[in-house]
């Protein structure tokens, strides 16, 4: 079964129906209780981050602070679970599956955030260089779990988070091979159902997931564990990886995919530039197509000029004829800045006798240069003027049948065709025979 990436994602954050109708009814009461779990949270974190580690009273301490929070923990299948295993997988739906992780079963994730060593431990963060490369990882985690003392090393072998409906994306290798078994669990994440607000969509920060677990009534993490599961001697890496996919997926009663989170980056990346286009139409790949088509008819007139004609007609033909019939309006061109005067009497002496001494002096125009000028200078004019008529291919009446227009369509087609060519000719100084030789 092939699943479009689109489909392991959310992109709304509230729902549709009647349900945003209690929504609604909600919210006045759930800004109440947002600012009410935010004081009493900070308390709570504050008592957390001063009580000695790995204390029960600490331990206690943590669980009513994710409660107040709204976070509760269900298990399911407690019979697969192996307190033995160093190190714990499963799928990702939040920023704050550790946490629920954590309640029930002591572990640490590796932080992405560059966090105080106090701060990162109440969270259940390790740091373990994640932003220094994938060797430099794996290397710290091997180097984590010698140690015995240490917790269980949760981790995510996805790599990135899914809305956990649908289907599991593509499960990482490195993740599953740095210890011989593995404990396998599945996560579900779900809210009141009167209430469906999406516990994290496509692109949301932590901090908005945050607000919106503090907002609603309760965010319900059920823990599935499908129980441990270890490496064959004759499998690689990718093959057990695929391996633990399936269970999980088999266990949450959902599809696998081949999707990874590369191809989840590209798909992000795909969605702002629609965004982009969308605000701007001129940005849109289907106008710069278009707009390619008609510059190929009449290759002298501008990108962004037929662009702007585009977004108002959508057609290529009917663009072509506007420009053809004088229909599109010239750009208004931008003021230019007025030349620079030397005023003789701040002109220094020394500059005065550095041009009436130096041997390359202009010396002044003679009568006759001044007439020649003159007369080149006409000679321009009329030629620019010749041109502008003759590039003018307006037609001078409507046709009044289908043929006439068409015949009308295809002369001025021809006329300015060959216009560009003379404009090519002249500007390059070719000498063509038959044309000006």
């Amino acid at each position: 079964m092939t699943i479009p990436i689109e489909a392991l994602y959310t992109n709304s954050r509230f729902p549709s129906g009647p349900s945003l109708f209690f929504l609604l009814l909600y919210t006045p009461l759930g800004i109440v209780i947002f600012i009410i779990r935010l004081f009493i949270s900070l308390q709570l974190f504050l008592a957390a981050a001063v009580l000695p580690h790995n204390t029960v009273v600490r331990s206690v301490v943590l669980r009513v602070l994710y409660s107040v929070m709204g976070l509760v923990v269900r298990e399911e299948c407690r019979k697969n679970r192996d307190d033995t295993c160093r190190v714990i997988g499963t799928n990702h739906i939040t920023p704050f599956d550790h946490l629920a992780v954590s309640i029930v079963l002591p572990c640490v994730t590796p932080s992405v955030y560059d966090l105080p060593g106090a701060l990162s431990s109440l969270l259940c963060y390790q740091d373990l260089g994640v932003t220094q490369g994938r060797e430099i990882l794996r290397a710290n985690a091997r180097n984590y779990l010698s140690n015995p003392n240490n917790p269980p090393l949760l981790l995510h072998p996805e790599g990135a988070t899914t809305s956990g409906k649908l289907a599991l994306m593509k499960y990482g290798s490195w993740a599953l091979e740095l210890n011989g078994s593995v404990l396998v669990a599945g996560i579900r994440v779900r809210r009141l159902p009167i209430l469906p607000v999406a516990p994290s969509v496509l692109g949301a920060s932590w901090a908005a997931d945050l607000c919106f677990m503090l907002f609603s009534p309760v965010t319900l993490f059920t823990i599935k564990y499908v129980g441990k599961m270890s490496r064959k001697e004759s499998e690689s890496a990718e093959e057990f990886g695929v391996r633990v996919q399936a269970a999980t997926a088999s266990a949450l009663q959902l599809h696998t995919s081949n999707h990874t989170v590369a191809d989840k980056v590209e798909y992000m990346k795909r969605l702002a530039r629609e965004a982009a286009a969308a605000s701007n139409p001129m940005l849109s790949p289907q106008v710069h197509r278009m707009a390619q088509q008609v510059q190929e008819v009449l290759p002298h007139i501008s990108l962004d000029r037929i662009k702007r004609d585009l977004v108002h007609t959508q057609n290529v033909d009917l663009t072509i004829t506007n420009f053809l019939e004088g229909n599109v309006p010239e750009p208004v061109p931008e003021p230019q800045p007025a030349p620079s005067r030397v005023d003789p009497a701040r002109v220094s002496p020394q500059s005065s006798d550095l041009r009436s001494s130096s041997p390359t002096a202009t010396p002044l125009p003679s009568a006759s240069a001044e007439v020649k000028s003159t007369v080149d200078r006409g000679e321009a004019s009329d030629r620019r003027s010749h041109s502008a008529v003759s590039m003018s291919t307006a037609a001078k009446s409507f046709g009044k049948s289908a043929s006439e227009r068409m015949t009308s369509f295809e002369t001025r087609k021809a006329q300015l065709i060959e216009n560009a060519r003379r404009r090519y000719i002249e500007k390059h100084g070719l000498t063509v025979p038959g044309y000006n030789c």
